[in-house]
């Protein structure tokens, strides 16, 4: 055999002897090789307590917040309790309160029966009607009754209640402190494990109102101190005392958290899959936050009797406090799953790999059918591809960041407006330069001259 013909059977072994290594390696082996140098029998129990302890501090930052804006933002709190104005619960409890107020103060059934004796023993009542006055007491205090459920129940439904209502709200706001901090002051009162509210003032708009309406018997209604439950719970000294803490860490909690989770990601062997562990343990955690505030709900309405707060009131005003809370672990939600979503189409290998590689090339097809030519801004971001994706990533968690109070809406849409971001990204960036393509040597070496005819 001569030279070139040992040289040619010596590269085509060496050829036939790299495609069976690269046949014979498994799926992952550039990201384990890449983690190669991470090694460690610690990194995994530290990273998964790193991440459970964050994930924990996910729901408890979510409440801080809650109970610190509701202290600190009176915005906030009148935003909390102004939708109350409005429920027909809450109007018909402050209704049957009003009116058993006027109704006890004036002492209805005791005037209409001495009114009716009275007026059975005068001359001019035959004689065959004059006993019969006196039953009519009950009937008659009943339709006085009614009549002034009916003017309170106007005042309760007119605009001018939810714009008082409005009104008293901000100016005590001190309300919401009482609520959460057991502080009582004039117009709040905490006593027995109740929260009442003073409203006075609506009894006076209605008495002033009976007497508009002819019902003079109601000047003799006294100024009085008329209060409606809020809330009432005989846990509320130790709901107290959980809010005074969470209220003062309600700042610490949220860095705290995010240094718990960074850290295991930047710890572990596998920094995506840790990164995709951590966002779906945040997930979780807000759905539990959301399953627990479910469970104390009916748990709480069956502590509050129906003589101190109907059912159908507690339960407005408990959807209403907590409102905000679901709304915040709603917009935690959104990003935690966002990020997962991103961790899983950042594989090297696997699904995640063969969606983001289809994506791709949907890009490609859309940005040929386009018809977008190369020019400098085409270059520019083909050129600086990664730097101008973080540049659309980063403007997205700086406007997530920058709302007061972001909602599941909101974080949705911040994370969708990302995605079609990184897509005009890739429309104008256009493919990739293509790799060089490597031949092999010996297919593309030209064939050897053929050899003379012996003779």
């Amino acid at each position: 055999m001569s030279a070139p013909d040992e040289e040619v059977a010596r590269l085509r072994a060496e050829v036939d002897e790299l495609r069976a290594r690269l046949s014979a390696s498994p799926p992952g082996t550039d990201e384990r090789e890449a983690d190669h140098g991470r090694a460690g029998w610690w990194r995994t129990p530290l990273v998964t307590v790193l991440v459970v302890l964050g994930a924990l501090t996910a729901p408890l930052s979510v409440v801080a917040t809650w109970a610190h804006d509701e202290i600190g933002d009176s915005d906030r709190y009148v935003e909390t309790v102004a939708p109350l104005a409005a429920e027909p619960a809450i109007q018909g409890a402050i209704a049957d309160a009003v009116t058993t107020v006027i109704v006890t103060n004036l002492r209805i059934e005791d005037v209409t029966s001495d009114a009716l004796s009275a007026l059975s023993q005068q001359s001019f009542i035959p004689p065959r009607a004059a006993p019969l006055l006196p039953a009519l007491a009950v009937p008659l205090s009943n339709a006085v009754e009614q009549f002034v459920r009916d003017t309170v129940e106007r005042v309760v439904q007119s605009d001018a209640f939810e714009e008082a209502w409005v009104t008293a709200n901000r100016t005590a706001h001190e309300s919401a402190v009482a609520v959460l901090t057991g502080k009582g002051t004039d117009r709040i009162a905490i006593q027995d494990g109740e929260v009442s509210v003073n409203i006075g003032s609506i009894v006076e708009t209605a008495k002033q109102l009976l007497v508009d309406r002819g019902f003079a018997l109601a000047e003799r209604i006294p100024e009085v101190d008329a209060t409606f439950v809020l809330f009432a719970s005989d846990d509320i000294g130790q709901a107290q005392t959980w809010f005074s803490w969470l209220e003062t860490s309600a700042r610490v909690l949220p860095v705290l958290g995010l240094v718990l989770l960074a850290t295991a990601v930047l710890v572990a062997r596998d920094r995506r899959r840790a990164l995709l562990a951590a966002a779906l343990a945040v997930a979780v955690s807000m759905v539990l936050l959301g399953l627990v505030l479910n469970l104390v709900r009916p748990l709480y309405l069956d502590a509050v009797p129906d003589d101190v707060l109907p059912a159908e009131a507690a339960a407005v005003v408990y959807d209403q406090l907590i409102g905000f809370i679901r709304t915040a672990l709603r917009a935690v939600l959104v990003v935690a799953l966002a990020v997962a979503v991103t961790a899983f189409l950042l594989a090297r290998a696997g699904p995640g790999a063969a969606i983001r590689t289809g994506a791709a090339g949907l890009a490609a097809r859309l940005r040929e059918r386009s018809g977008i030519r190369r020019g400098p801004v085409s270059t520019f971001v083909a050129t600086y591809r990664n730097g101008v994706r973080g540049a659309v990533v980063g403007i997205a968690v700086l406007w997530y960041v920058m709302l007061d109070h972001p909602t599941g809406g909101s974080a949705l849409l911040i994370v969708v407006l990302a995605v079609l971001g990184i897509v005009v990204v890739e429309v104008v960036a256009g493919p990739r330069t293509a790799a060089p393509v490597v031949t092999d040597p010996v297919s593309s070496r030209p064939p050897p001259p053929p050899s003379p005819p012996t003779g």
